[in-house]
């Protein structure tokens, strides 16, 4: 993990040429350090922050124990696609990009902040007219190979990303203790492969016009490993014995920036067909099983956006549309139901800087949910339309050495179409479940002890109402929870050769009958090192402790709760990169063979070693 605090600006070439800078309340995680950590998915880079925890064994993700549909992941200015659940796959494998984090306390891309905050997404263009990288990575349970090409040629570029992820399974820790679905050794129904190829190409017309445009085609195909302490005796284990057959994901995505004296004006657009094709199976050898059930899901949408900039103040309109599609075929709740909702967004933004100290940032922000057309889907009730009104106000004030801010907000996140209705026989569907809201309090302080060390902190407190969660085999709103907690992050370089890293988080996160909200720990500690050993040699070594987590038992079906214990996790890797263009990295991760659970029944992989060769021209 990289925080990027020694610098209070960051340059990168990416597709939206607007101003880049790092505001308070921000920070990067750099490809950099996802090379020093091995970390090559999205899921693996953003658990390497304090502020993110999984929440399910298959990639969703909490920020500060708000749900994973609580924080927005946008590329370039587009929004990753994400299922009828508001599931986002932070598991496709991605590289040459920095990730940059919003924790919601200022503006997001389009308009008030997320209650999550927001990941933002920066891919990299060509700078010269030829150039290339190729990386692989070979580890003890998996194999990984990313090829980039692309070239600029005057004001032109194109680029083409391959990525290709494989793995037959994954080991066990030693210390893990058997079951009777589960053995030592092989996780069983683990194993998963990832493919992807992507093309993007543009052009810049003067120095204030860019067009581009992106096309990327993803493959899929994994095992759903079982709840290790599933009752086989149960005619139907559905947690227990299901895989994905394949996931199909097109995409096509538009670019459009133009600058103009002291406006902005930009445009994108997107379009994603998905399908997905999930079996369940009757027994744990996944021969027989129940007929395919096949999703298609369709998504389109544009966003408008423009600024103005007049001496201390600047105004921004977002207006955001977007369609999606939900079709269900064979074997689901209905007959072939199809469900459209169409989501509009309009903000207004305004940043105020009186002077070279004092900012301030205030938005408002309207959301319109509608359920459109329904097809087959008569027993369930049309959904009303959903809106809600959010705002915010920030004040920051900077001055030589630190940055203090504060801010009020009032957030809200629609429910996914998922929580609204129902695709299993086994589920109930509510149409008139009310959007999540919350007024949310942050503060935060930056100071540089000096000229090697920087130190970041930040407080916040959610008051949350209608909070969405699963109970009874349904979505409903469950009264309230509060959330509040504490970040500390640290960065030095003030010892000879070393490469520092701390961070802590403090997360308070309970519903109002005082219960925890799942699997989100109290305690998350972070230390990195990273250590120049010549200009050749390169070591890290970084330690974790997530500490105990409250977590559902989904293999009783019933509203059991089991306490997680908490569990260190240590890694550490050597690079050498004497060879022109040529960087090697061999490493071990979990050194300890810590044995521990992603969620109540769900272990995850112990000690594996892994070799990395990265060759760029």
């Amino acid at each position: 993990m990289a925080v990027s605090l020694l610098s209070e600006t960051v340059e990168l070439d990416h597709i939206n040429i607007e101003e880049s800078y790092i505001p308070a309340s921000h920070h990067i995680l750099s490809q950099t350090d996802a090379s020093r950590t091995a970390s090559t998915s999205l899921h693996e880079r953003l658990q390497r922050d304090v502020s993110f925890n999984t929440i399910q064994n298959q990639g969703a993700l909490s920020f500060r124990g708000l749900s994973h549909k609580a924080t927005d992941f946008v590329e370039d200015g587009i929004p990753i696609f994400s299922t009828v659940n508001g599931f986002t796959n932070t598991q496709v494998y991605m590289n040459d990009v920095e990730l940059e984090i919003n924790d919601g306390s200022g503006f997001s891309s389009f308009g008030v902040s997320p209650m999550g905050g927001e990941v933002l997404i920066h891919s990299k263009l060509p700078v010269k007219q030829f150039q290339s990288k190729v990386k692989t990575t070979i580890t003890s349970n998996d194999e990984y190979i990313y090829t980039n090409i692309g070239s600029k040629i005057d004001n032109f570029y194109i680029q083409a990303d391959t990525t290709y992820y494989h793995r037959s399974d994954y080991e066990l820790s030693d210390n893990y203790d058997a079951t009777s679905l589960q053995n030592k050794g092989a996780r069983l129904n683990s194993d998963m492969q990832q493919k992807s190829v992507s093309l993007k190409s543009g052009i810049f017309l003067g120095d204030g016009t860019h067009l581009g445009t992106k096309i990327s085609v993803n493959r899929s195909e994994y095992g759903i490993p079982p709840n290790i302490y599933a009752d086989q005796g149960t005619p139907v284990v559905w947690d227990a014995y299901t895989r994905i057959d394949a996931i199909y994901l097109n995409s096509f995505y538009l670019y459009a920036d133009h600058n103009v004296d002291d406006m902005t004006l930009s445009f994108r657009g997107y379009y994603d067909e998905y399908e997905d094709r999930w079996r369940i199976f009757n027994e744990p050898d996944y021969q027989s099983s129940w007929p395919l059930m096949i999703y298609d899901d369709k998504r389109m949408g544009t966003i408008l956006k423009g600024s103005m900039q007049n001496n201390a103040h600047k105004s921004t309109i977002v207006l955001q549309f977007e369609h999606n599609e939900h079709n269900a075929r064979e074997q689901c709740a209905l007959s072939d139901p199809k469900f459209v909702l169409h989501t509009f967004k309009g903000s207004y933004l305004h940043l105020w800087k009186p002077d070279t100290a004092w900012q301030v940032d205030s938005a408002i922000s309207y959301t319109l949910l509608k359920d459109k057309k329904r097809d087959n889907v008569s027993i369930i009730d049309p959904a009303e339309d959903k809106e809600v009104w959010d705002a915010l106000l920030k004040l920051t004030y900077t001055d030589d050495l630190s940055t203090y801010y504060g801010s009020v907000a009032k957030k809200s996140r629609m429910p996914s179409m998922n929580q609204m209705f129902t695709f299993f026989p086994w589920e109930v569907a509510n149409p008139d479940l009310k959007p999540e809201r919350s007024i949310q309090y942050a503060a935060g302080y930056q100071y540089m002890l000096d000229e090697t060390s920087l130190i970041d902190m930040s407080m916040y407190y959610y008051d949350i109402s209608d909070l969405i969660i699963y109970r009874n085999n349904g979505y409903i709103n469950h009264e309230e929870a509060e959330n509040y907690g504490v970040e500390i992050r640290l960065e030095s370089e003030r010892y000879k050769d070393h490469l520092l890293q701390l961070s802590y988080a403090y997360t308070h996160a309970r519903d109002s009958e005082d219960e925890f909200l799942e699997l989100i720990p109290e305690h998350r500690l972070k230390l990195d090192d990273t250590i120049t050993i010549n200009h050749k040699w390169e070591g890290h070594i970084g330690y974790q402790y997530i500490g105990s987590r409250y977590s559902q038992n989904t293999a009783t079906y019933t509203d059991e709760w089991k306490n997680l214990n908490g569990y260190h996790l240590v890694d550490t890797q050597l690079s050498y990169n004497g060879i022109k263009q040529t960087t090697f990295r061999a490493g071990i991760k979990n050194v300890l063979d810590e044995a521990y659970e992603s969620k109540y029944g769900y272990p995850t992989e112990g000690r594996s070693f892994y070799l990395s060769v990265e060759w760029e021209l």
